[in-house]
């Protein structure tokens, strides 16, 4: 059912550990082992192309030979392929991005999978490129640590004219993702390296390749949607309602995807929404009350500035009564993609001291805009999105985590739940900012008070980023002065923060 194949410079003894730690681990019975011993005489191209020819099963496993692997990876990995017909190639690293310069690592965030590094002498640690998912990652390339493949699908075999031991793997992956060939990388068991797994770059191996392939690079593989996990509602007892803010100017087609997308996907029983217009005109007010009201249980308020922070306080001074027990801050460029209400008030229900709650944010070419923000403090205070502009790598779960560092600092009031005694508490959104950071504030004073705040991978929405207000190339003055008032606050609590 599965060849596996290797090339070894090891000893005997050494080659009879590594072989019984496959046969022990694979929970297969049929099972071909083709180990090679090559003392540089042989490129691996060559190894694994005789390999192919030698082998008795379809499916072939081309492995370095300083890895473990878990219990029940065969089984696991042949279930992969006999759920994913159309996928004939499979690995456990990949990118979806190769570069014109021959670097398949050039843009980390385009990497994904993961693997363990273990090295003798040295603590195991976990590179992790990417979330581990249910389903394949659509790749260009893997790395050769472990590639396998239907020999009956595949169209191109190993390149024997590019190099010994380096590019032999993106030399079969390349040239079969061009033609058609689906590769991906599979999450559903876990490898270890035992080296630090530092890649030597080979000029010649790349020039050699590059000469074939640098007509089509650089090749791109964004994600086709984001990954959206099914939401189950169950009753939740004894909560309260959600009210909805959602400040706008113009852009009504948006604003109605965005309103739409709250009804399409949530339960309407559990919120209202609040349109607070900050300066459309009469004509896009119309189209707003005839075209958007209609949809559900929607209350148009009328401002004539914007002021982010000052008109989300006055919806909620003003126009929110005590029948809603919650508050969820919406930009009108947000189209949720799942039930994204009811889980946040999941997490609400199930922990305790629930600050602020956010989602999974994708930009619109559905690479990740926002899965949670965390704080750093190096030389300077740096605060950042995690796993921004990444393909794959992202928060899945309800967290208030991360595997960056222990604390998340909160989430973007792009998309955002608080309890509305809690908002309160913190003295609101502060209005001393004027475009900015007042929602990283509000998070801020939500750790301060002892709350957690958690990132919700599982709510999942497109963030149309910067389509709602006119975009401006590079720092303005404004957002520059509402830094310094940031950075002030982080100054004034930072002893308690980064105990936090």
């Amino acid at each position: 059912m599965l060849t596996i194949v290797y090339s070894t410079q090891k000893d005997s003894d050494y080659n009879k550990t590594f072989k019984e730690h496959l046969l022990n681990t694979i929970s297969l019975k049929n099972v071909q082992i083709l180990e090679y011993e090559n003392f540089n005489q042989y490129s691996l191209s060559e190894l694994y192309n005789k390999g192919i020819s030698e082998s008795k099963y379809n499916i072939i496993v081309c492995i370095h030979n300083d890895i473990k692997l878990e219990i029940g990876w065969g089984k696991k990995l042949l279930k992969t392929f006999e759920e994913n017909q159309d996928y004939s190639i499979i690995g456990k690293i990949g990118s979806c991005y190769f570069s014109e310069s021959g670097n398949y690592m050039e843009i980390d965030e385009a990497m994904v999978g993961q693997i363990y590094y273990h090295p003798e002498k040295h603590n195991k640690w976990l590179c992790r490129h990417s979330t581990k998912l249910p389903e394949l990652i659509p790749v260009i390339t893997l790395d050769g640590l472990f590639i396998s493949f239907d020999k009956t699908k595949i169209k191109h075999q190993f390149d024997e004219t590019i190099g010994k031991f380096q590019f032999y793997d993106h030399s079969f992956c390349v040239p079969n993702y061009i033609d058609g060939i689906k590769i991906g990388v599979t999450t559903s068991f876990d490898i270890t390296h035992l080296s630090t797994g530092e890649p030597t770059l080979n000029n010649e191996a790349r020039d050699g390749f590059l000469k074939k392939y640098k007509t089509s690079l650089p090749l791109d593989l964004k994600p086709k949607s984001p990954y959206v996990e099914y939401i189950k509602e169950k009753p939740i007892k004894n909560i309260g309602k959600i009210a909805v803010i959602i400040p706008t100017k113009g852009n009504v087609e948006m604003l109605f995807d965005c309103v739409n997308s709250f009804y399409q996907y949530c339960n309407s029983n559990l919120f209202k929404i609040f349109i607070a217009d900050t300066g459309s005109t009469d004509d896009e007010k119309k189209w707003i009350k005839n075209n958007i009201s209609p949809l559900g249980n929607i209350e148009l308020i009328e401002y004539d500035y914007y002021n982010f922070a000052k008109i989300n306080n006055d919806v909620v001074k003003n126009y929110i009564n005590d029948e809603y027990e919650f508050l969820l801050f919406c930009n009108n460029d947000i189209k949720l993609l799942n039930n994204v209400i009811y889980n946040m008030l999941s997490i609400f229900k199930e922990n305790g001291n629930v600050g602020t709650v956010g989602g999974r944010l994708h930009f619109e070419d559905n690479t990740i805009q926002h899965s949670g923000m965390i704080i750093k403090q190096d030389n300077d205070v740096d605060i950042t999105h995690i796993g921004y502009k990444s393909y794959y790598n992202f928060i899945n779960g309800n967290t208030s985590k991360c595997w960056v560092t222990p604390s998340l600092l909160g989430n973007t009031a792009a998309l955002l739940m608080i309890r509305k005694n809690l908002f309160n508490k913190c003295g609101m959104f502060n209005e001393n900012y004027t475009e900015y950071f007042e929602d990283i504030e509000l998070n801020l004073k939500c750790l301060l008070l002892g709350y957690n705040n958690y990132m919700s991978g599982k709510s999942v929405a497109i963030h149309y980023e910067s389509k709602t207000r006119n975009e401006v190339s590079g720092i303005t003055e404004r957002e520059k002065k509402d830094k310094i008032r940031l950075f002030e606050f982080i100054e004034n609590h930072n002893r308690k923060l980064f105990k936090i």
